[in-house]
């Protein structure tokens, strides 16, 4: 594994604790006593907490999310196959989906919509085909899988379409593009200020509060809050990765938040891993048995 890979799933799995908590003053608090990352989920904390979901009862320290899930398949099916098509990818992730398959587990709305729509054509039932027009974070793991294997962006525009037809995410991973380059030349924050040109345009006026703001809370209230959809949470990533000093820093600030912490830190850990040293220990604590 490259860096893009690794530092993706570590960034999620140390969340996994408190992923999906909801309530950042009750967090705050919490860490107060105790560190945040690579904790086991405790039902009665998120009962404590309120809104919260509480959706991955038998995750140990180490494992990741759903979406992590899904990225570890996706890099394994790539490495070996690096011409996966959008159908190879449907079949792969359906596989592991349906009931009876080898993923046990807490299964999203796309995932959802995906078997639905797979049992359907199996069973030739007379349903209409649900649209895939989700809009979450899933949407990026092909564009972190084509990076770290050398691909182009048009195999990952390609196969993002296994669940969303958005085009927003095109802009996005040309965003990353660039912000990645020109971090090897000047700094990860200038890269920031750089590209937010390559970005939807409809994305820029909260892109550019992310990089003015440095108050966390208030951008959040304000400009994004703690959700996976990505109109919300690029631009929360986008601040995590500029108000950071490095990798360790910025996985720390993800997880305070809450919300949908695992998911922002595969694109966190990805690109922050790219300009800062993941943690020896961190890396121990995630499964990366693959």
């Amino acid at each position: 594994m490259n860096k893009f890979i690794k530092g993706a799933l570590v960034a999620n799995a140390a969340a996994m604790g408190y992923n999906w908590i909801y309530n950042m003053p009750y967090l705050e608090k919490l860490s107060k006593e105790q560190s945040l990352v690579f904790q086991k989920a405790d039902p009665a904390q998120y009962e404590r907490a309120k809104k919260s979901y509480y959706v991955y009862p038998k995750a140990e320290i180490g494992d990741v999310s759903v979406q992590g899930e899904v990225l570890k398949w996706l890099y394994i099916a790539m490495k070996a196959n690096p011409e996966l098509t959008p159908e190879d990818y449907e079949k792969l992730v359906f596989e592991q989906f349906q009931p009876g398959g080898d993923y046990q587990g807490y299964i999203e709305s796309y995932g959802k919509r995906l078997v639905i729509n797979k049992l359907s054509e199996i069973l030739k039932l007379e349903i209409e085909k649900i649209e895939q027009t989700d809009d979450q974070l899933v949407g990026i793991v092909p564009y972190l899988v084509c990076k770290e294997l050398g691909l182009p962006n048009e195999k990952a525009i390609e196969l993002k379409n296994t669940f969303t037809n958005k085009t927003e995410y095109n802009d996005i991973f040309e965003m990353f593009d660039h912000i990645i380059e020109d971090s090897k030349k000047t700094s990860l924050k200038e890269a920031l200020e750089k590209n937010i040109k390559y970005a939807p345009k409809d994305y820029h006026d909260k892109l550019k509060k992310a990089l003015e703001m440095e108050d966390t809370k208030k951008f959040i209230i304000e400009h994004s809050g703690t959700d996976c959809h990505i109109p919300r949470s690029i631009p929360l990533i986008y601040h995590l990765l500029y108000h950071s000093k490095d990798f360790e820093d910025a996985v720390n600030k993800n997880v305070l938040i809450g919300g949908a912490s695992c998911d922002r830190g595969l694109v966190i850990g990805a690109i922050m891993s790219q300009v800062s040293d993941i943690p020896d220990a961190w890396i121990k604590k995630t499964k990366l048995n693959f």
